[in-house]
């Protein structure tokens, strides 16, 4: 490889099915690049379309205007000096592949398929290993296709990847004399996520000896359930030259000039160790913001998406709905946009106490949103007429009727305003299904949904830690607040209704669900770790209650998860049915509940 030759990541906001427009700004980007130097530009994996499209690789028209627009970046740049590695789907004998196509001066030299295809791919498209031809015949020209596939350019050996073929191979899978290895990849965001990211690289690229660019899917794709930022690194021999800022809605371009003569070293290890009693709790209390950064950008790519500049939420002045106003906040500073298009309702019912209510609105007044009180109660106890029940039976028609009317009163104010309706519950409500079904269970994007309740708490803590005087006195109150749906009347002003006195202590249910979806770990197993984590806080008779209760709750519950809102992944898990968790609803718990009986 020559000194100083130049390489360039390219990460393009797509316009998700719009191949044209992709194209366009695939070729504005390179030029761009040129411009600055660069000889070797990739983008990111599916570029030409995006890499969420869904059931749509499936139809002929969007894979016919893929091939389309890149023949138009071949045309464009054929006379450039500089070579682009673009992915896009393509038709082999009527099979689809997730492939990348190397292009320089109006040639295709070569197709390189993905490798290796998580579930969910398979479902669009085949294995490389299922496609027998190693040319094809590609906008008239004869084209090699393959895995294997070396290219000699500009002096140099290179090799294309796509997305999960970077942790796939085994060390001896390269072959030697490789100068670039450049991967395409369309990777999710999550928390704690880029120092595994950064260190694998680190070490391919210092064990194969090489240089190695990544580049991933930008701000366009869809945020049904996943966050997307566009994420470019370049490694050499171990070291890193160069990486785009993270959690960024903008494009990113970076371009750097690899020398052959750059010193191995080693590299850095990321402990990326959390609190093992809050096993979803970064021990990295800065890391804690990035979970704000997430869900703005989920929350912004929702908002660009439906053209809405406006959101509504009930502010109940618990920990929940706080998290929701502060990231909601958060994306409209980012945005620009004025912060009283956020509109927070305080719904009082007949249970809200004074101290929650009053919480609700300080905060929102020293946020500067829009804010505005409803009071429930007479169009509850009307409900209660229409449907006959006592009003002075206190039973869960009491309680799920409030639930249904704020619900009812927050998505009609949305239509009134224009506002998208956020939701506020959170990932250890929909693991033990507490909430009303239609009710709260109900918003038009679930902000919350991939965050556990330590970990909100955690957050909003940090938070306060950062805010101004006034604000922070508020967050501490509501940090103090039992945690609680109040739906039942007070008493003496004060809350008696307690959610971790029904259901269990969060700080146990976040523990049970990490270890049983992230460890894969039995009743048995989790009670063993918990004994030794909690022993002084819990007894082994507590601890074996609420396993059974998290247990039968978690099985017995999974119908609400079945059809919840959409929802931004923040970690690594997800308990959402389109990109998470896969359960049908009618799953006996029975050999779960049978192993925690039997414990001693």
């Amino acid at each position: 490889m020559k000194n100083g030759l130049q390489i360039s990541a390219v990460c393009p906001r797509v316009c998700l099915a719009d191949t044209d427009k992709n194209a366009k700004n695939i070729i504005k980007l390179v030029k761009q690049a040129i411009k600055k130097g660069a000889q070797i530009i990739i983008t990111s994996e599916l570029a030409l379309t995006g890499a969420t499209c869904g059931d749509l690789f499936f139809k002929p028209l969007l894979i016919d205007n893929s091939l389309k627009a890149l023949n138009k970046i071949l045309k464009e740049i054929k006379k450039l000096d500089a070579a682009l590695i673009v992915g896009l789907p393509l038709r082999i004998n009527q099979q689809i592949i997730n492939a990348s196509a190397l292009l320089y001066r109006g040639k295709i030299l070569g197709i390189v398929p993905k490798k290796h295809l998580n579930s969910d791919e398979l479902r669009y498209f085949v294995q490389a290993n299922q496609i027998k031809e190693n040319k094809i015949v590609l906008l008239n020209q004869k084209v090699p296709l393959g895995t294997n596939l070396l290219f000699n350019i500009f002096n140099t050996t290179l090799k294309i990847k796509i997305g999960l073929d970077l942790d796939k191979n085994p060390p001896l899978s390269i072959p030697k004399g490789i100068d670039v290895i450049c991967n395409l990849a369309s990777n999710c965001e999550y928390l704690g996520k880029q120092a595994k990211l950064k260190n694998l690289v680190a070490e391919y690229s210092a064990r194969h000896d090489c240089t190695y660019v990544y580049a991933s899917s930008g701000f366009g794709e869809s945020s049904e359930e996943e966050v997307y930022s566009a994420n470019a690194l370049i490694y050499s021999k171990g070291t890193l030259l160069k990486e785009t800022p993270r959690l960024t809605m903008q494009e990113q371009t970076i371009i750097c000039g690899i020398n052959q003569n750059i010193l191995k070293t080693k590299p850095v290890k990321f402990s990326n160790i959390c609190d093992i009693k809050h096993p979803f709790n970064p021990i990295n209390k800065q890391e804690l913001f990035e979970v704000l950064d997430l869900q703005s950008l989920a929350l912004a790519r929702r908002l660009e998406q439906t053209k809405i500049n406006k959101v509504i939420l009930g502010i109940s002045g618990g920990l929940d709905s706080t998290l929701t106003l502060i990231a909601a906040v958060n994306t409209f500073k980012k945005l620009n946009l004025p912060l009283k298009n956020i509109f927070a309702y305080t719904l009082p019912g007949l249970g809200t106490t004074a101290r929650t209510k009053n919480n609700a609105l300080l905060l929102c007044k020293e946020l500067g949103v829009s804010f505005d009180e409803i009071d429930i109660k007479q169009a509850v106890l009307q409900h209660f007429k229409d449907i006959k029940h006592n009003k002075n039976i206190v039973d869960i028609t009491y309680e799920n009727t409030q639930a249904r009317e704020r619900t009812q009163i927050l998505f009609d104010l949305s239509n009134k305003l224009g506002a998208l309706v956020l939701g506020t519950g959170d990932m250890s409500e929909l693991a033990l299904g507490w909430a009303t079904y239609g009710g709260d269970h109900l918003s038009m994007y679930g902000l919350n949904a991939g965050i556990p309740k330590t970990l909100i708490k955690e957050i909003v803590a940090e938070y306060a830690k950062n805010a101004p005087s006034k604000i922070s006195e508020i967050l501490k109150d509501i940090l103090e607040t039992p945690i609680s749906p109040e739906l039942k009347p007070a008493g003496k002003g004060k809350i008696i209704q307690k959610t971790e006195d029904l259901v269990g202590p969060y700080i146990l249910h976040d523990f049970f669900l990490y270890h049983f979806l992230v460890n894969n770990s039995g009743p048995r197993a989790i009670y063993k770790l918990a004994l030794s984590v909690f022993r002084a806080d819990f007894t082994k008779t507590e601890i074996k209650h609420w396993l059974e209760i998290f247990f039968r709750r978690f099985f017995s519950q999974q119908f609400k998860r079945s059809c919840s809102p959409e929802g931004p992944k923040v970690l690594q898990l997800s308990l959402s049915p389109r990109a998470g968790l896969r359960l049908p609803s009618d799953v006996s718990p029975s050999i779960w509940l049978g192993e925690i009986r039997g414990l001693k």
